[in-house]
């Protein structure tokens, strides 16, 4: 199975977001400046998981109502992101994080109804990589949508035992990120092996 270019592109944003995810991880682990900072840089990432996620949708979903509500949802976004880092960058903004968190999950539902109503032929598949990147993403809203909801309440002790969770979708979700792309090149290298070609000796062109 081939993809579109616009698949193409979709799983390029997805491969940017796991580098970035990758870097955020391995700098907050390694770096004492990151460690002292982490609630700005957790708000950064923020920033660019929103912004990498909401464009692989707007990829994904051809629906023009979805993509002009996407447009209009990240400039409101990203008008409050910068209006309330812009005071205090010391504090984990978990309403951001939630409000990015219910946008993806809503994206997501979007996507699973739309595939629904197509053909049969391109309908949901379990094993067509995109889909299996929705999968992934739903499940990683799904495992920290209730921390971020309450993570401004949170201690740093208490938000530190439970960030653990964020680790682990963290984890999971990459593996099926993993997977959709050994699916995707496999798929690809499928579709561009030749077809054997047996002769034919009664006929002309096989002479």
């Amino acid at each position: 199975m081939c993809c579109s270019k616009t698949h193409i592109k979709g799983f390029w944003v997805i491969f940017f977001y796991s580098i970035a995810s990758l870097i955020s991880d391995g700098f907050l682990a390694t770096s004492e400046w990151a460690t002292e900072h982490k609630f700005f840089l957790w708000n950064i990432f923020t920033f660019v998981e929103y912004s990498l996620l909401s464009y692989f949708f707007y990829l994904t979903i051809k629906l023009r109502i979805v993509r002009l509500t996407i447009i209009v949802i990240s400039i409101i976004f990203y008008i409050v992101f910068f209006s309330l880092n812009r005071t205090n960058h010391d504090q984990y903004n978990s309403f951001l994080s939630f409000i990015s968190e219910v946008v993806i999950l809503a994206l997501c539902l979007i996507y699973f109804i739309s595939k629904m109503k197509q053909p049969v032929e391109d309908s949901i598949n379990i094993f067509n990589p995109e889909f299996l990147i929705v999968i992934a993403l739903l499940l990683y809203v799904a495992c920290t949508l209730f921390l971020f909801i309450i993570a401004n309440h949170l201690s740093v002790k208490e938000m530190n035992e439970y960030w653990i969770i964020t680790n682990y979708s963290n984890i999971l979700t990459n593996i099926l990120f993993s997977t959709a792309f050994l699916l995707y090149r496999y798929q690809n290298k499928k579709s561009a092996t030749p077809e054997s070609h047996s002769v034919d000796y009664t006929s002309p062109n096989d002479r």
